[in-house]
């Protein structure tokens, strides 16, 4: 069983990250089912793309447990996180709007999937932040990269220097997502908005696309892979016997 569940519902093609007993955190599993996903993005009708999370968690962020066991393997950890920041791209980058149906936690991988999304609606539950500082880690699935351009260069820095996270009110009121609803109307609303969506004209809407999304500064990108690579680097030599 894939920890994904797609399915269709209109003319929008939802993803479930279904996995709550580990927060939903995304591993190489994960991953594949979301890249499933995205593969039926350009089946006929399909107009847009939703994703969210099964119970109290939208995304805690990658599998800390399956990174930490790539430690002793570091090509095989560094295709791990290389992978998870390729799907990320490709979320940002899909050929449909996308719609995060923030359900829960959106922590480290899990603000970065919120974050290549197009319209983000949170349930008023929700928690989001980056959080990577805070378990000793820094981002390399673009958050560095995309914050700034979602909720400006002050709030950026703080929520990556600090480790904090915001209710889904603050998360509004600085820009992060577009909308809060109770938690049993998430679904609805999102399914409103898709449906919004699916009846305008498909050909506008992927122009739309086009002029509407933040233009990616590949210094950035580039600068937090990097640094990446330089904290995995020490995490090893670290675990290396003296």
């Amino acid at each position: 069983m894939s920890p994904v569940v797609v399915e269709r519902r209109e003319s929008a093609l939802w993803a479930r990250i279904d996995r709550p007993e580990a927060g939903n955190a995304c591993g190489s599993e994960v991953m594949a089912g979301l890249e499933a996903w995205l593969d039926r993005a350009g089946e006929p009708g399909v107009g847009v793309l939703v994703l969210t999370g099964t119970g109290r968690s939208f995304c805690a962020g990658a599998d800390l447990t399956e990174g930490t066991s790539l430690l002793a393997d570091p090509p095989a950890l560094k295709a791990f996180l290389e992978r998870g920041r390729d799907l990320v791209r490709r979320l940002r980058s899909a050929g449909r709007p996308t719609i995060a149906a923030v359900n829960g936690a959106a922590y480290g991988g899990g603000l970065e999937l919120l974050l290549a999304c197009d319209i983000a609606v949170a349930a008023r539950s929700a928690r989001i932040g980056d959080r990577h500082v805070a378990v000793g880690q820094v981002p390399g699935w673009g958050s560095s990269a995309m914050l700034p351009a979602a909720v400006g260069p002050a709030l950026a820095r703080r929520l990556l220097i600090t480790g904090e996270t915001w209710t889904a009110d603050e998360a509004a009121h600085r820009g992060l997502v577009s909308e809060v609803v109770d938690d049993a109307g998430l679904a609805d609303r999102a399914a409103e908005i898709a449906r919004a969506i699916g009846a305008l004209d498909a050909t506008a809407v992927t122009r739309m696309l086009k002029v509407a999304r933040p233009l990616d500064d590949e210094r950035a990108w580039a600068r937090e892979a990097d640094t990446l690579d330089e904290h995995i680097a020490h995490q090893i030599n670290a675990r290396r016997p003296r």
